[in-house]
């Protein structure tokens, strides 16, 4: 992902992470998605070259970093899909991608690809770890580190788009720009496989992967702003001054 699109975003969900940090306070049952956009804030500013270097020094060098975010990104589909299940109502989805199978699936994703970042042995430090593409096992590490957000993101697209046509205000496109970046997810593992066959899958693999970040952080920002009006309007104050108003 090139830095200033990883820097953005990990602007956008440090700044929603922040803002949401009161109301966790007040309120225990928000701290599953406050956690989910504190660690994806995190992830994504490891998708910052300089950052990314940085911390991966502190590491030792050996790209312990990629390991970390890409643990990241696995706690969040975890975190944010129970969120988004429960948001849309479904205690099926939410007990499929949360329950016993949920739990399998990223229990032997996570376990499979530790595994092969341990195999594949990466030398130095290297952001995407692209010098080291040539190497199945690298590229295997990465088709499994996407084994469970595919999982949970292909659960909870199509609910997510059907839900986007029935909500109100910009609950609708929120849920429509998460709902379409979420059909992209279980495609990045696919155009990964494709660098078995050649090299140039690679730039597939970001125009899949770019898109779906985008498209989900665009949802989540606008479900943001939708909360927050849906908020100031239920508010005492405001329906006294609508009252007055009228």
């Amino acid at each position: 992902m090139s830095d200033w699109i990883a820097g953005i975003l990990a602007v956008i969900f440090t700044f929603l992470a922040i803002i949401r940090s009161p109301s966790v306070l007040h309120d225990q049952a928000k701290v599953r998605l406050w956690l989910a956009h504190l660690v994806m804030a995190l992830a994504l500013w490891l998708s910052v070259t300089p950052v990314y270097m940085a911390v991966d020094a502190v590491l030792g060098g050996r790209n312990i970093a990629n390991l970390v975010s890409h643990f990241g990104f696995l706690v969040i589909f975890w975190l944010g899909g129970a969120e988004v299940a429960l948001g849309l109502g479904r205690h099926d989805l939410y007990r499929l991608v949360h329950g016993t199978i949920g739990a399998m699936v990223l229990g032997a994703g996570a376990a499979a690809m530790a595994a092969t970042f341990i195999a594949a042995a990466p030398e130095y430090s290297a952001m995407g770890l692209n010098p080291f593409r040539d190497d199945p096992l690298i590229i295997l590490y990465k088709v499994l580190s996407y084994l469970y957000p595919g999982f949970v993101a292909a659960v909870l697209a199509r609910p997510m788009l059907r839900a986007s046509a029935d909500s109100p205000g910009l609950l609708g496109p929120a849920k429509w720009w998460m709902a379409v970046g979420f059909m992209l997810v279980p495609l990045v593992p696919v155009a990964h496989l494709g660098e078995l066959l050649h090299p140039g899958y690679a730039m597939v693999v970001d125009l899949v992967l770019y898109p779906a970040i985008i498209m989900v952080a665009t949802g989540a920002t606008l479900a943001f702003i939708a909360r927050l009006k849906i908020n100031r309007d239920a508010s005492p104050n405001h329906r006294q001054q609508a009252e007055h108003t009228d």
